[in-house]
């Protein structure tokens, strides 16, 4: 295994591949253009195409032969570069975790890459092998995580059974099935036994994206045709789109809104639905696996006990039925790691779903929720803005705009709901906030997990004896919040996560 190995030999493809994602546009521009392609003689077009493929097939030949990567005894040693060589050991024992991905360029050329993460690493990752086959990535992170494992295990060996019982009893997070399962993780890994827990079909994707609104996912996708499409399109083209569309009537405008609005939507579906096709949940020595993706297809391992909290979503659509979105958040490196766990799943099978992958959150209803003097607190704001809107169409448009002031019911339904589902509660070392914006979101999260715990209150707060308490995650700096609860609810989370505080100082 000391050998020096190389990566597969279509990486020599890749700075071909790489130029050629900048070049199609331009192609695209020509055609468009209607360029006469018949002037130009077929030997003329052949040698163009010679003398622009050789000096990046040459490159690519140059970096295949100078990367090599040497899996030694109790490290991986990667070496590259031309004309500066670097050589990086990436030591067993601090291997975070080993991803195995497909990009789109790997995945059209079957090949895989494998990231390598360790703590305190790079955003990106410490070490990269970007080109190889399939069946040899999964081989190469069988073995790193073998190794990984032995070297924890030799270092925490000489550990006192003292220093062993603090350490246990700090984490103090962790059942005894957990405690088995982190026992098994450490041991080599010696052709460990796969099990699917969750693969989910591009039809109930494609249903779970219909039921929400990926805002995200179109917003990236509208900026790159924008920035496509200006290249293309003649300079006063948009001066003339917005000049005519001044001329429009405003009732053709408020007839337009819903309309884009249904085409981001199924846009946003569709989107979806390739982001995370093929979605397989599994489990494997100890360690969970989501695997996604159709043109850039990921693979993330980690260990259930990394989970520092779950985020369990019921959009509009979805909570008039019964249904959830499911997400985790996952320390992986230092680095924040939100993953989909489940993208529609009924209410009740929630519990379900976490027992079989993260057992040690338990999704209940918040015991305490604010009292009713806080009704008002949650509702003036949307109130508020819903009469400026209105007035401003009134000015603006005329009588077709005070059809805005129809906002002002729906905004005092939102504003009650919102009070209605705010609400915390704390179960031994599980702390369970719920708070509504648009969505109603429910956050899981156990205590040796969060880093701090704020309470907030306003004047208007402090005159009706409220307090807003919001917690704080590694993994997620924004946290979790519960606004306008009673002094004693909000200082009670403040008093569950003192008991970690004096646990750590003993």
């Amino acid at each position: 295994m000391n050998e020096p190995k190389h990566l597969h030999k279509l990486y020599m493809l890749f700075p071909f591949f790489s130029v050629m994602k900048s070049i199609i546009p331009i192609l695209v521009l020509l055609i468009i253009k209607g360029v006469n392609w018949s002037k130009f003689p077929w030997y003329g077009y052949a040698a163009a195409v010679v003398l622009f493929t050789l000096p990046f097939i040459l490159y690519g030949w140059l970096k295949w032969r100078k990367f090599s990567y040497t899996l030694q005894d109790d490290r991986i040693v990667l070496r590259q570069g031309i004309f500066v060589r670097e050589e990086k050991s990436i030591y067993f024992s601090r291997i975070h975790s080993i991803q195995t991905q497909q990009p789109l360029i790997q995945r059209l050329l079957r090949l895989a890459q494998l990231k390598i993460e360790t703590p305190g690493g790079s955003k990106e990752a410490d070490g990269v092998l970007p080109a190889l086959a399939v069946a040899e990535a999964e081989r190469v992170e069988q073995w790193l995580y073998q190794k990984r494992n032995e070297a924890v295990k030799k270092e925490e060996a000489p550990l006192s059974a003292e220093h062993a019982e603090d350490l246990t009893s700090y984490e103090e997070g962790e059942s005894l099935g957990q405690k088995e399962k982190h026992n098994q993780a450490s041991s080599p890994l010696v052709q460990p036994e796969r099990e699917v827990l969750l693969r989910l079909s591009a039809g109930r994707l494609f249903a779970g994206a219909l039921t929400t609104m990926n805002l995200p996912l179109v917003v990236v996708f509208g900026t790159g045709v924008y920035s496509f499409a200006d290249d293309l399109l003649p300079a006063h083209f948009y001066s003339s789109l917005v000049e005519r569309a001044g001329q429009l009537p405003a009732v053709w405008w408020l007839g337009l809104v819903p309309v884009m609005f249904l085409l981001a939507w199924f846009l946003s579906a569709v989107l979806f639905t390739i982001k995370y096709a093929g979605f397989t949940v599994e489990q494997e020595g100890g360690n969970i696996t989501i695997v996604s993706g159709l043109l850039d297809r990921k693979k993330h391992v980690f260990s259930p006990g990394k989970v520092q909290a779950v985020e369990i979503r019921e959009g509009l659509l979805r909570q008039p039925f019964g249904y959830a979105e499911v997400e985790i958040f996952v320390l992986t490196s230092e680095t924040e790691k939100k993953m989909m766990l489940h993208p529609l799943l009924p209410l009740r099978d929630v519990n379900e779903l976490l027992a079989r992958i993260v057992p040690q959150f338990v999704m209940q209803p918040p015991a305490n929720r604010p009292p009713d003097r806080a009704r008002w607190l949650f509702m003036r704001w949307k109130l508020l803005g819903a009469a400026l809107l209105g007035t401003a169409g009134t000015v603006f448009l005329g009588p077709t705009g005070a059809l805005i002031f129809l906002l002002i019911p729906l905004c005092a339904v939102w504003g009650y709901r919102c009070f209605k589902d705010e609400g915390l509660s704390i179960q031994g070392k599980l702390l369970t906030i719920r708070h509504r914006a648009i969505s109603r979101r429910t956050a899981l999260m156990r205590r040796p997990h969060v880093v701090t715990v704020d309470t907030v209150a306003t004047l208007r707060q402090r005159s009706k004896s409220l307090l807003s308490v919001r917690a704080r995650l590694m993994v997620n700096r924004g946290g979790f919040k519960a606004i306008f609860m009673e002094y004693d609810q909000a200082n009670a989370v403040k008093e569950w996560f003192r008991q970690a505080s004096d646990l750590t100082k003993r």
